[in-house]
């Protein structure tokens, strides 16, 4: 079976969802450590009460699409963060940027613009908050961002919030408590994390010293997020959040990935694992053409030319595409091999993870 998927219909995190078509080449990975049936009572999830959180993504700002690819996921993040107390300004892509990465602008200015007119649904989400929740779209612009202005990358958006942005627009004094990226439209584990723009956002917050969250949403067999997904991966990431608060956990020596499972019904997800990132391709490029040559990605099939198999037991990709699990990862942006990090420093999120899933 040979499965190719188009660049022009779908991002590279869409087509990743249609390995859950094909069998899993790694075994089942177990549940994260140290699991008991009281173990939610030693991570208890806090009030997130004035809680600042930078809200960016790789989708855009505007949730125009009727799929809601470009950026629904992000109000629905927003819609659950606020209703638990936080103050949440976003400041996001003003177009898609998918599989953008670390991609960042070297030249030019940015523009700002505001979402022409946010679904009735999101309207008032965080209008208690204290900075009434902003919505801002960055743009490469000398003016204004307009419809067809070209988008700031998701690395830029961090950035320019970080170091000029929050301050400027909202008043923030210092840094955010958090930055949130997603929900993505589509997951991001394994190989595919390399290509990540929603990681590349945690990513540069991590770096520049703010602990930090990638939220990503698994497809359903159309290779489309069901709204469902949004809302319950959203919901899921305020508790997470909620409970990393509680037990002091919120920490910038790692980024968090966490990848929801398709949620057709909204329901919390049936099993939390915490993995590891996968080093199995998921993904490889195929070109078809004379001349001109159509970029196309094939999900990779066990023993494909150019696939490299997934032999990590834990791996993200296993629990998420494998067994349907929400996967939790703690990544860095250290890309030393072997740089010796006691696996102890990660422990007790391991086990708040493990609480998760009871």
């Amino acid at each position: 079976m040979s499965l190719r998927v188009s660049l022009p219909r779908l991002s590279a995190s869409a087509a990743l969802a249609a390995a859950v078509l094909l069998t899993a080449c790694a075994p089942s990975a177990d549940p994260a450590p140290d699991q008991d049936s009281e173990a939610g009572e030693d991570f208890p999830a806090a009030p997130l009460d004035g809680l600042r959180v930078l809200l960016a993504n790789d989708d855009s700002m505007l949730a125009a699409e009727e799929d809601g690819s470009d950026g629904l996921g992000l109000y629905e993040l927003r819609s659950a963060l606020c209703a638990a107390g936080a103050d949440v300004v976003v400041l996001a892509p003003w177009g898609f940027q998918s599989s953008m990465s670390s991609a960042i602008s070297h030249r030019g200015s940015f523009g700002l613009g505001t979402h022409p007119g946010l679904p009735e649904e999101y309207a008032g989400d965080c209008a208690a908050a204290p900075s009434g929740g902003a919505v801002h779209g960055l743009c490469v612009a000398e003016g204004p961002c307009e419809e067809d202005s070209p988008s700031a990358t998701p690395v830029d958006s961090v950035t320019f919030a970080l170091h000029h942005g929050l301050a400027e627009l909202e008043g923030w004094d210092g840094p955010p408590d958090l930055v949130l990226s997603g929900v993505n439209s589509g997951p991001n584990v394994a190989s595919q994390i390399a290509n990540s723009g929603t990681a590349g956002a945690a990513f540069a917050a991590q770096a520049a010293g703010v602990p930090a969250i990638a939220v990503s949403a698994g497809l359903d067999e159309d290779f489309t997020v069901a709204p469902t997904t949004y809302t319950a991966a959203a919901e899921f990431s305020t508790d997470l959040v909620a409970r990393l608060v509680g037990a002091d956990l919120l920490t910038s020596d790692y980024m968090i990935n966490v990848n929801f499972p398709h949620s057709p019904e909204g329901a919390a997800a049936p099993d939390v694992r915490w993995t590891r990132a996968g080093t199995g391709t998921v993904l490889v490029p195929e070109f078809s053409g004379e001349d001109a040559y159509e970029l196309g990605l094939r999900v990779c099939e066990p023993d494909a030319p150019g696939c490299v198999p997934e032999n990590r037991e834990d791996a993200d990709s296993t629990a998420l595409l494998g067994d349907g699990a929400v996967s939790v990862s703690a990544l860095t942006s250290d890309r030393t091999y072997a740089s010796g990090e006691d696996p102890a420093d990660v422990e007790r999120l391991a086990e708040l993870v493990g609480a998760l899933g009871d």
